[in-house]
């Protein structure tokens, strides 16, 4: 007999309960979870004497590199005391999507080790100020204030 055919021999409420568990078992494998790539992003960028430096561009960058293929960027401008504030940034995936982005990443020689989300910021676009940048760790605390030196 075959498993099919021994499926088939059990009584029809353990048949149901059976195919109930499988579709539960497929929806949770399909179904697009959400995944967060970077926390919310709140920094202070501040100079050597420890003033807060207005009017300065700061890129975040994102991906989470198991489910995106490509990555994201958003530019703001720090406000009057110093500050920007980056919302947190999330993707949609599935576990087979995440399992397939393991396989891939595994199989692809030459590709980046990163295994999963990645977030940075750069600090940039004043003469009178060197371009820094910050990355996000998930194993670390969030940096929450940049520090960029005055060219001279």
């Amino acid at each position: 007999m075959t498993w099919f055919a021994n499926i088939l021999a059990l009584p029809r409420r353990l048949q149901a309960a059976l195919a109930g568990v499988l579709l539960l078992l497929l929806i949770l494998l399909v179904f697009p979870f959400k995944l967060s790539t970077a926390p919310r992003w709140r920094l202070r960028v501040v100079d050597d004497s420890g003033a807060a430096v207005q009017s300065i561009k700061v890129t975040e960058h994102w991906q989470h590199y198991l489910v995106e293929s490509e990555g994201h960027e958003e530019v703001l401008t720090t406000n009057g005391e110093g500050v920007v504030d980056f919302p947190e940034r999330t993707v949609r995936a599935s576990f087979v999507s995440r399992l397939l982005g393991k396989l891939r990443r595994f199989g692809s020689m030459g590709a980046p080790l990163r295994p999963g989300p990645y977030a940075s910021i750069v600090v940039w676009g004043r003469r009178d100020y060197e371009t820094v940048v910050a990355v996000y760790l998930p194993e670390a605390p969030l940096p929450t204030e940049v520090l960029v030196h005055q060219q001279r």
